[in-house]
């Protein structure tokens, strides 16, 4: 089955909210945050470009390359940026487990693709993990940051099940993601976490 042109649409909003995010990411120094968001951008950029424009076969190959990078890259690379405001790990033991990371990243990339969607998920559960014990002054925006990123890992879980219709879950993955996108930094704008 071709996909509908209709499929660039919800892309698009991803795009828009990256660039939002990405910005705010950039100007305030969070620059795991910004590279991670950077690659969920240019993954629905191709993806809005291939869908839009029916470029199907000719960016098959980049768009599911992006994808890939998305799940062993981005959404890491997202989570680094929670770990680091945390108050459990200094900075140069976050930036060698980064580069570690890296590698192993790029080992299952080549070596082991069965691996990305565990990886993926091992990742999204160590967000909500540790965007919860982000220190705030008040245990309700603890639990509000739990509960944002948990949004990801749900939305992730109903897409891999396919629970949806095609055309709807196509969709509602994709709005959910930049709903996400934009709660997230929102989160990290909020004037009640102490780190800022």
């Amino acid at each position: 089955m071709i996909p509908p042109v209709h499929f660039a649409l919800s892309e698009i909003l991803i795009v828009l909210t990256s660039i939002y995010s990405f910005r705010y990411f950039l100007k305030y120094k969070f620059n795991y945050a910004s590279l991670g968001v950077l690659i969920l951008g240019a993954t629905a950029f191709l993806a809005s470009i291939r869908f839009g424009f029916s470029l199907h076969n000719e960016l098959k190959f980049i768009h599911q390359l992006f994808n890939t990078l998305s799940l062993l890259f981005g959404v890491p690379l997202i989570v680094i940026e929670f770990i680091k405001k945390n108050e459990f790990f200094n900075y140069k033991l976050i930036l060698i487990s980064t580069l570690i990371i890296g590698i192993v990243s790029i080992y299952i990339f080549f070596q082991a693709k069965s691996l990305i969607i565990f990886i993926a998920v091992t990742w999204l559960i160590l967000g909500i993990i540790f965007s919860f014990l982000i220190p705030r002054k008040n245990i309700i925006y603890q639990l509000l940051s739990g509960f944002i990123f948990s949004i990801i890992l749900i939305n992730f879980l109903i897409r891999q099940s396919q629970f949806f219709e095609p055309n709807f879950g196509w969709h509602f993955y994709h709005i959910v993601i930049a709903i996400w996108l934009y709660l997230m930094t929102i989160l990290l704008a909020n004037k009640n976490t102490r780190y800022e």
